[in-house]
């Protein structure tokens, strides 16, 4: 689904991920000046993220439905090959990616990483919220059906089922992240000390937790009762509380020593 625009066909999906990530990195410009960062820097740091992320979230996506994906339809035709490679990736694909792309950062540019983590949460969260409104209009990533008077319903998509109501996970999701955006800014903005990237981890895998109970599509990896999404979740979830608590921890034997 989408537009033509000067003749050119536009893909929502496309769109709208563009939309976010113009979006964030103005944000991120905005940030960057308010706490005297190195702009340079944060371009780097942005180029590594948009290359390992999309990456990331792209193999993650062949990882959970290859066994849906017909691989000798892709390279079919050119406009299937454009439609698989433009469509189809996994959020938290792409936040692994970019764990990956801020150590070669670090490593390759000796830039440190720990400023610009900060402004990337709201950044992130803000291009994440519009790729959800992009997935809403393609029809992926699509809900349950849903007998509520909240609903969306799709009449001519490729994707999602036609014809019948399913709850609105995807415009859940966006409002989530867009109010996410909002708290990180103001909580920075109000102190720059703030963990931004702590906050956003822990919020988001909570969230996304729960909105997997209510998706409807099968492409997502089911291991016993929870999707692979979920389990990412649950180990995030964990890895950040145990890493809060491990610090403070070692800050008290510091103190008591």
């Amino acid at each position: 689904m989408g537009f033509k625009l000067f003749g050119t066909f536009i893909p929502y999906y496309g769109f709208f991920i563009l939309i976010g990530i113009v979006c964030a990195g103005l944000l991120g410009y905005f940030l960057c000046k308010k706490l005297s960062l190195n702009i340079d820097d944060f371009m780097i740091v942005c180029a590594y993220l948009l290359a390992f992320g999309f990456t990331g979230a792209k193999l993650l996506y062949i990882a959970v439905s290859y066994q849906n994906i017909d691989f000798h339809s892709v390279f079919s035709s050119l406009e299937k090959f454009n439609l698989f490679f433009s469509s189809g990736f996994v959020f938290y694909g792409g936040l692994i990616g970019g764990f990956l792309a801020l150590f070669f950062v670090k490593k390759i540019h000796k830039i440190q990483i720990q400023e610009y983590i900060k402004i990337l949460a709201p950044s992130l969260a803000l291009a994440h919220a519009f790729g959800r409104i992009g997935c809403s209009f393609a029809g992926c990533c699509y809900g349950k059906e849903t007998g509520g008077n909240i609903f969306f319903e799709y009449n001519n998509s490729i994707i999602a089922p036609n014809g019948i109501h399913l709850f609105p996970v995807q415009a859940v999701e966006s409002l989530s992240l867009f109010f996410l955006c909002i708290i990180l800014v103001f909580l920075l903005l109000k102190n720059n000390k703030t963990n931004t990237h702590i906050l956003y981890i822990i919020y988001y895998s909570i969230v996304r937790f729960i909105l997997e109970f209510f998706r409807g599509d099968v492409e997502r990896g089911i291991f016993k009762f929870f999707s692979t999404s979920q389990i990412i979740s649950i180990i995030l979830f964990v890895a950040v509380i145990a890493y809060l608590i491990m610090k403070k921890i070692k800050n008290r034997l510091i103190v008591n020593q």
